[in-house]
């Protein structure tokens, strides 16, 4: 399946880290490689200003006159309204409240700062996506319905990295993602279910 139903929110992966959640608003979180078709977003957040998370054909494939885009500081959104935001801020945008939280490599060199993670409080449902991520100290403030992980190695969390995160993270279900479609991000995505008893596995709608 490539769509959780939690409360009145389904959460969609679309591939790597791109979700959509849908409730009341529309929302997408790094859509990369997203065609037309799909539907329009109210509010696309991009995590950093890597090619398969900020990317702009993406986002012009989903944005509609109004659609915001909500991207750090460090990334350059022309075309669209946006709102950029810093680590721990919280702002109310279109109705939904959205928390912007640390997201770096210890132990890696391509993200050292500049990103974000996310926060998403849609419809009374809290969603975390962690962004390009290690397995950080400031994980055990999270508290949230659904922790969206890393686990693809490289770039991020390997398998081992994710699973013990959500041992630091407070969620009723932990999701994988950002392994299977781009170089060097392999992970076997039955282990995490195995080792992680509120585990949910996603297919990916696009491929």
């Amino acid at each position: 399946m490539n769509a959780l139903k939690y409360k009145n929110l389904e959460i969609v992966w679309l591939k790597h880290a791109g979700f959509r959640l849908k409730g009341s608003k529309v929302i997408y979180i790094d859509p990369y490689e997203v065609p037309e078709g799909q539907e329009k977003a109210d509010l696309i957040l991009v995590t950093h200003d890597h090619f398969d998370h900020l990317d702009m054909k993406s986002i012009r494939n989903l944005a509609k006159k109004d659609t915001s885009v909500v991207h750090p500081k460090a990334c350059s959104i022309k075309g669209f309204e946006s709102f950029a935001m810093t680590e721990n801020q919280t702002a109310n945008i279109k109705g939904v409240e959205i928390t912007a939280v640390p997201s770096y490599n210890v132990d890696k060199p391509f993200h050292k700062g500049g990103g974000l993670g996310y926060i998403v409080n849609l419809d009374g449902v809290k969603v975390y996506h962690a962004g390009d991520t290690d397995r950080i100290p400031e994980m055990k403030k999270i508290t949230v319905d659904i922790a969206l992980l890393p686990a693809g190695g490289t770039y991020t969390m390997d398998l081992s990295e994710a699973i013990k995160a959500t041992q630091d993270i407070k969620a009723e279900v932990y999701i994988p993602m950002h392994y299977g479609a781009i170089p060097n991000t392999k992970a076997n995505p039955l282990e995490f279910k195995a080792k992680v008893p509120k585990a949910v596995i996603l297919e990916p709608l696009l491929h």
